[in-house]
């Protein structure tokens, strides 16, 4: 340091020194150099995958984690589509944040991220989204939710696949009924076997059963038939009466 700056505090060093910048190199102006400057859209940028593994793409660098990190964030259900150049063939997805899932983007409104159409009208599309990923070509099966205009334009060079949950809903239904149907049907036999099979037993409740050892030491029961002279006696005492 210079003998001459040594009295000098922190600040006033530092407005003496460019004091005497400008003096010496004539007022040029004191910028840095900001060209490889990166923030952290940039990173995201560089470093961001439409499909993450979870088993095997581990980050290895802070620009892959702070990317990792934003995907996890993202909702994968239904993707936001760009439908600008459709006409070249060249889609754009990405798949809906947190507050496009809240106001229903993607799902019960238009996919198009310039269509504001609401639930009418709404169909589903399974699309083999190809894409250049890294110099990598891969492919990724996605859906998307569109109102009929841009649904035109999502098949315009090639048809898409058409999700129509309302008919499976409807099978799954008749089969659930059938199910019900076949299972009240039992339940009424099992009850009216189950009753018959009761009534059957107190029947047999009913009856007085005998103790098989205990029938030879009873007394023999004595004749209860009536002579004749009896019957005669009997008769005549009726007509008397």
């Amino acid at each position: 340091m210079f003998p001459a700056y040594a009295y000098l505090s922190a600040y006033d060093r530092h407005k003496k020194l460019i004091n005497d910048y400008f003096t010496l190199y004539g007022g040029t102006s004191l910028r840095r150099d900001t060209s490889r400057d990166k923030t952290d859209y940039d990173v995201i940028k560089e470093n961001h995958r439409f499909l993450w593994d979870q088993d095997n793409d581990e980050p290895e660098t802070w620009g892959a984690r702070l990317a990792k990190k934003y995907y996890d964030k993202l909702f994968k259900e239904y993707c936001i589509a760009d439908l600008t150049y459709y006409k070249e063939n060249k889609i754009a997805l990405r798949w809906r944040t947190e507050k496009e899932v809240i106001v229903g983007k993607g799902q019960f409104e238009c996919g198009n991220k310039r269509c504001k159409e609401k639930e009418e009208g709404l169909k589903s599309w399974e699309v083999n989204f190809g894409y250049v990923e890294h110099g990598d070509k891969k492919n990724a099966l996605v859906k998307l939710r569109l109102c009929p205009e841009c649904s035109v334009k999502l098949n315009y060079r090639s048809k898409k696949r058409e999700v129509k949950r309302h008919k499976t809903l409807k099978r799954l239904g008749t089969n659930v009924e059938r199910a019900d149907s076949s299972s009240t049907t039992s339940t009424v036999h099992i009850k009216i076997e189950e009753d018959q099979a009761g009534g059957i037993s107190a029947e047999r409740s009913d009856k007085p059963q005998k103790d098989e050892s205990k029938i030879w030491k009873e007394k023999p029961v004595e004749s209860l038939e009536k002579t004749r002279e009896q019957e005669f006696e009997e008769y005549l005492a009726d007509l008397l009466m």
